[in-house]
């Protein structure tokens, strides 16, 4: 939900102990707003508090004091909450009839709610003693029954307020219960779970963790796992201190920390799964629709006609196109096994079927019972590819309900050997899972986030639910899917796995979401792999971080820690040259590469590096030395030939250099270009320098046009970078100004 930005504040004050300016903010609001009628509450709230003030100013000394201060203040962020609520239902076209819809006259309440729900079992339990014919009506009247039902209590979850003891007893009551169902289960946890992250309730999120700790259902127990992870909420555990302590507890447990790493990971790989969509569609579907053997038509699906003379000019053909075909299949297969979410990028073009406009469907478990395809329980029975598919295919939930609706209504116009091969249960790339597979932790949780996931990603509606996936660059909390960042984390064993997690990320290169997840621990300060890991994070700053909590440190620093943590570790030395050399110190980074030449002396790439150091000191001598060496071992190495080239430059040897970038800037380099023109400029070649220059520009600036304009890039690009350059070579001021005339003249 959208909050109004002075409930934000005001929630923030009270994060900071504020109580009286938290309330005079709240009744401000209650003034601009008379519509949300909460006037009467606060004012109950500000007498309390004036009571328990008037008895201190007069010097009285209460052992309670400062549990019923605590206790007003979270008085205050419950009203605080449910304004916020009041407020967004208020302002919100979609929210006002859902409301409305949850408010009116229904068949349940929640006292009664635990009956109806083990009523379902029973009556589902009776149906043996029907007739087939009775059985299958009464089956489908109870399945409609209670499916709505469940769509009630979801939508009345996930916009109810804070909840007292009273209602988070009765819902733990209901999750815990052996004889409610495993699905109403399931949809209620995930009502709750987004209910919690619109507005952190601690009653909610403390029942998701008993949930997550007593369940003996695993689908249920996941489903909490991530419910509680993704409401833990932002400093909530300030104004409740016993959120910390109830999340240190579970972190006792290495199993618990350990699926929590595991979590924290596949939510990486939820947010990566645009990302790997595009990777599917640029780089495997492209070979796959190349070769395969069928045709997609406004008619349907159609079998490619055969070319009769493709055996006799090439026999081997149709196999290496099935190899192609099958062998894009076992890429995205491989993907898939690795954890990534393969079939974002097809199924969100299918979530627009009215079954979606219902918000607990995108959250449902699949059963062919569910009364919106029910009906098509003989279509599936009759085609074994798609019954297993839906079974035990790796698809989740809301995909496999895309894939029923979307799939009746082609069956019938495929090819009938296409059909003969669905009916077989034949595909290329298709995958069914064992029964054992189908109850993995890791397996179950994977499917839920990609639900979740598209809900988020999709749901037409879906700015209207806090979204734990989006990223926010230029703050310093990022995305709540990154919750190893969370400050609730800090000190707790959970940091012993903050490496593991850190280097995962940069695997992928989220180096923004790394350097939060190590800047927030506080216990790691003095190991090794921490500070290393550090220090790579910020080797990529400019490139990728724009906040993070690692600037209190250099990359060189942090590589310098790890060196004396681990003085033998050639990785650290490694990091610390590089950030030595990024950061212009190059005579400490000279340092630092001569000393894994002792250690790695037919490393190219470290003499290379070292060679550019003493390059940029201008020691050319002593560069020249090594590089003829390297030039001569790696002749088509582009990189060994530039250094080369600037050497010589440096040492006043133009022909040699002259040869050496004739050659680079075949290769259209605009940096080479470049410096080809600063070697014609100190060899007294002014007019093929002043070419070179100006097709530097034209290529680095294609729409530049005006001169004074041309006048300030030659200056910007050319000159100033390597004023001191130039002059090592003889060129005057004056002489540097007369190239930019000439080179304006020539633009």
């Amino acid at each position: 939900m959208q909050l109004h930005d002075e409930l934000k504040e005001i929630m923030g004050i009270l994060d900071k102990g504020k109580l009286g300016y938290a309330i005079a903010k709240l009744e401000n609001f209650g003034y601009k707003y008379p519509e949300l009628n909460f006037t009467a509450t606060i004012e109950q709230v500000r007498n309390d508090y004036g009571l328990m003030a008037g008895y201190w100013s007069r010097g009285y000394k209460d052992p309670q004091l400062e549990k019923q201060y605590s206790q007003l203040l979270r008085r205050v962020y419950a009203l605080v909450s449910d304004v916020a609520l009041r407020y967004c239902i208020y302002h919100s076209a979609y929210l006002q009839p859902v409301s409305k819809r949850v408010n009116q006259v229904k068949s349940w309440t929640v006292a009664n709610l635990q009956n109806e729900l083990e009523s379902f079992v029973a009556e589902l339990a009776m149906l043996d003693l029907e007739t087939k014919e009775a059985k299958k009506q009464k089956q489908t009247a109870i399945y409609k029954s209670h499916q709505d039902l469940l769509s009630e209590v979801f939508d009345y979850i996930w916009l109810s307020g804070q909840w007292n003891d009273g209602m988070t007893d009765i819902f733990r009551q209901i999750l815990l219960s052996p004889t409610v169902d495993s699905m109403a289960q399931q949809l209620i946890v995930s009502a709750i779970t987004l209910g919690a992250m619109n507005l952190f309730d601690f009653n909610k999120f403390r029942l998701l963790v008993d949930v997550y700790r007593e369940s003996s259902d695993e689908q249920v127990r996941q489903r909490a796992l991530v419910g509680w992870v993704l409401s833990i909420g932002k400093d909530r555990y300030i104004l409740y201190p016993e959120q910390k302590t109830l999340v240190d507890e579970l972190l006792q447990s290495d199993a618990v920390c350990e699926e929590l790493v595991e979590l924290q990971m596949q939510l990486v790989y939820c947010a990566n799964a645009e990302s790997d969509n595009h990777t599917i569609q640029r780089e495997i579907m492209p070979d796959i629709l190349k070769h395969n053997n069928f045709n997609v038509t406004l008619n349907g699906i159609e079998e490619k006609d055969e070319d009769p003379m493709q055996d006799v000019f090439d026999p081997g053909a149709a196999e290496r196109n099935m190899e192609k075909v099958e062998d894009g299949f076992r890429k995205m297969i491989d993907m898939q096994k690795e954890g990534r979410d393969i079939y974002f990028g097809g199924f969100s073009q299918m979530k627009r079927y009215p079954f979606f406009d219902n918000i607990s469907n995108w959250f449902v478990p699949f059963y062919d019972n569910h009364p919106a395809i029910s009906h098509l329980q003989d279509k599936m029975a009759n085609i074994k590819l798609l019954s297993g598919m839906l079974a035990g295919g790796t698809f989740c939930n809301s995909d496999k309900y895309s894939f029923l609706l979307a799939f009746v209504q082609i069956v019938d116009r495929l090819p009938k050997n296409v059909t003969s091969m669905l009916s077989n249960g034949e595909m290329p790339g298709h995958e069914v899972l064992t029964s054992d597979e189908l109850l993995q932790p890791t397996y179950i949780r994977r499917t839920y986030l990609q639900d979740l996931y598209r809900f988020f990603r999709i749901y037409p509606f879906r700015s209207h639910f806090y979204n734990p996936f989006d990223y926010k660059k230029n703050e310093s909390w990022n995305a709540d899917y990154v919750f190893f960042a969370n400050s609730l984390f800090a000190g707790s064993r959970l940091e012993m796995y903050a490496c593991k997690v850190a280097a995962f990320m940069m695997k992928r290169k989220m180096y923004n979401e790394a350097a939060e997840v190590l800047g927030g621990c506080v216990r790691l300060k003095d190991d090794y792999s921490y500070n290393l890991l550090c220090g790579n994070v910020l080797l990529h700053k400019d490139e990728m971080i724009s906040n993070c909590h690692l600037e209190n440190l250099t990359a060189a620093e942090y590589f310098s820690k790890a060196l004396l943590i681990d003085d033998k570790s050639d990785k650290a030395l490694i990091g610390l040259a590089r950030a030595l050399f990024y950061a212009g110190d190059y005579a400490k980074a000279r340092e630092a590469y001569g000393k894994l030449l002792v250690l790695k002396p037919d490393s190219n790439s470290i003499v290379l590096n070292y060679c550019i150091c003493v390059v940029n000191l201008s020691e050319y001598d002593e560069a020249l030395g090594k590089l003829y060496k390297l030039h001569y071992e790696l002749p088509d190495n582009n990189n060994v030939g530039r250094v080369l080239a600037r050497a010589l430059v440096g040492a006043c040897k133009y022909e040699q250099a002259l040869s050496l970038y004739e050659r680079l800037v075949e290769y259209g380099n605009k940096e080479d270009i470049l410096n080809y023109g600063y070697c014609e400029w100190f060899s007294g070649a002014i007019g093929s320098a002043v070419s070179r220059f100006v097709a530097y520009l034209k290529k680095q600036y294609p729409s530049l046009t005006a001169s004074y304009l041309v006048y300030d890039k030659a200056v910007e690009d050319i000159v100033n970078p390597e004023r001191e350059f130039i002059k090592a070579h003889d060129i005057s001021d004056t002489e540097m100004m007369m190239m930019i005339d000439l080179i304006c003249e020539s633009f």
